[in-house]
């Protein structure tokens, strides 16, 4: 293996670290590997400092190597963050957030299967450099307010989502037996708009109305480029089209007899043949 200059860069710094405390405990790259759960060539990569490790892989070689807490602190060094500003503003108003209305052209991300937040990351890992490990693992961690009572969810949902294959058939029948489960919880309203009552309006990406418990209103459209709006002027206008979106959606009963429908229809349990 080469020697890396640390000097070059943190994550030429991180990855001569890895590989002294490691040497220094003894084991071996297959080794280290088994306890922090991931392949001996992912640790050659991290020592390498071609493809640094992300968040939880970083507090796993931290503890398993009696790091003190140096490679945990050096992680934030390793790569610019991948979101930009506004994301990152929006993330923090929703984690904030006491309910949450929107309209989504896929399966909003808070109602997403581990399967299918993967093979949605997975693919567009060329555009945004995420790790996929740690942005499924932030993308379920934000699912837990759900849970915890401290978020309403009012979803309107294009259609059409529930016709694109992400991940392929198993995966999508366990998402939409999903959307079946989340369906039934008390602070959760997922509604199916069928794709020729949706407004125009809508359909230039994800649109998400935040309101805090203080009542501070935020509203964020995705898109290639997302954009954050907190002028409550600008947020009415747009409110308008998701609230002829939301007029056109299916009912709650409705929404659920699609969705089984589709489940059934378009991915149906496979069953092995009959051998005789």
């Amino acid at each position: 293996m080469k020697n890396l200059d640390p000097a070059d860069s943190v994550a030429a710094l991180f990855g001569a670290k890895t590989r002294k405390l490691r040497e220094r405990a003894g084991m071996t790259q297959q080794e280290l590997g088994e306890r922090v759960y991931v392949t001996h060539t992912r640790i050659a990569k991290i020592e390498l400092a071609t493809e640094p490790p992300g968040w939880k892989l970083a507090e796993r070689l931290d503890e398993s190597l009696n790091a003190s807490g140096e490679l945990v602190e050096l992680w934030p060094h390793l790569t610019p963050n991948p979101y930009p500003d506004y994301a990152k503003r929006y993330m923090a108003l929703q984690a904030e957030a006491m309910v949450l209305h929107g309209f989504w052209p896929v399966i909003p991300g808070l109602l997403q299967t581990q399967g299918f937040a993967r093979a949605q990351i997975e693919a567009g890992r060329i555009y945004t450099g995420l790790d996929v490990d740690e942005a499924v693992e932030t993308r379920l961690n934000r699912q837990r307010r759900l849970g915890d009572g401290g978020l309403w969810l009012w979803a309107v949902i294009d259609e059409a989502a529930l016709h694109r294959g992400v991940g392929g058939p198993a995966v999508m029948r366990d998402q939409l037996a999903h959307l079946l489960v989340m369906a039934e919880l008390p602070r959760v309203s997922i509604r199916i708009c069928p794709m020729d009552r949706v407004d125009p309006a809508m359909l230039t990406g994800s649109s998400l109305f935040t309101t805090t418990s203080d009542g501070e209103q935020s509203l964020y459209l995705e898109g290639r480029f997302g954009v954050l709006v907190q002028d409550l002027r600008d947020i009415a206008r747009y409110r308008i089209a998701y609230d002829r979106t939301q007029a056109g959606a299916l009912s709650r009963e409705e929404s659920v007899a699609l969705v089984r429908k589709v489940m059934e229809e378009r991915y149906p349990c496979e069953t092995p043949s009959d051998p005789t």
